[in-house]
């Protein structure tokens, strides 16, 4: 259960109580009144060019992530001193797959695959849009079945050590049957990608108080420094990101 926890940050993951809904958050309230008609690029939000850079700071000290491109496939990687992720991405028409993560801590490793592919984003979405990943996590010799939901929530200025940027509203939510819930609330801007997440792991028995007691059962991130590959230029979908 432990590398299910952990790796929950990776496609995203505030705890939910077994059997009960979600609340509706303020912002979820608010972008109600958010006309949703205007179709939105995730690729002008999460931006994979070799070489891009982003520098984080967290609770669980500075992470680094980069973009590797190989062929078909999208490497994001990144690095930090208690925890490493290497996530491998593939475009398809129905949007950006997750095809492979590996993950590295003091305490364990493991590399997880996913059947089918799981859906990390459409290409295109509008506010408001919802998606759901029913599939298997094939992690070393176990097999978890999970279920991954996305929504679009809305736009939000948000400010972090790099600045201020109108970004997108994303909520992710994943439960495992090795009862596992987690959720993520990720801030994306055009042209930078992943701004700020705020991760929270729900997860009972022995293993949820050894995550408490490490610091695991939450994952926040913001952007301190993005680092432009040379002669890269994402100023086209970013250009209005920057908030004055």
């Amino acid at each position: 259960m432990f590398a299910t926890i952990i790796l929950s940050i990776i496609i995203g993951a505030t705890p939910t109580p077994a059997g009960e809904a979600p609340a509706a958050t303020p912002i979820e309230t608010a972008a109600k009144a958010v006309p949703a008609a205007e179709v939105i690029s995730i690729l002008d939000h999460f931006p994979l060019v070799d070489g891009l850079k982003w520098r984080y700071e967290s609770n669980m000290g500075e992470v680094t992530s980069w973009v590797t491109v190989t062929g078909d496939q999208y490497t994001v990687t990144s690095e930090s001193s208690p925890l490493d992720i290497k996530q491998v991405f593939r475009l398809t028409p129905e949007g950006l797959i997750l095809i492979a993560a590996e993950m590295d801590t003091w305490l364990t490793s493991d590399r997880r695959t996913y059947l089918p592919p799981l859906l990390r984003f459409p290409l295109t979405v509008t506010v408001g849009e919802e998606w759901i990943w029913e599939g298997k996590e094939l992690v070393d010799d176990d097999i978890i079945n999970s279920v991954v939901k996305g929504k679009i929530i809305g736009w939000e200025n948000i400010t972090v050590p790099a600045g201020s940027y109108r970004c997108l509203n994303v909520l992710i939510t994943t439960s495992s049957d090795d009862g596992t819930t987690t959720s993520s609330t990720q801030w994306l801007a055009p042209g930078i990608g992943i701004v700020k997440a705020d991760i929270a792991v729900d997860a009972g028995g022995f293993s949820g108080f050894i995550i408490t007691i490490l610091g695991f059962d939450t994952y926040n991130l913001e952007l301190a420094e993005i680092i432009m590959p040379e002669g890269v230029d994402l100023s086209d979908s970013g250009r209005h990101s920057q908030v004055p």
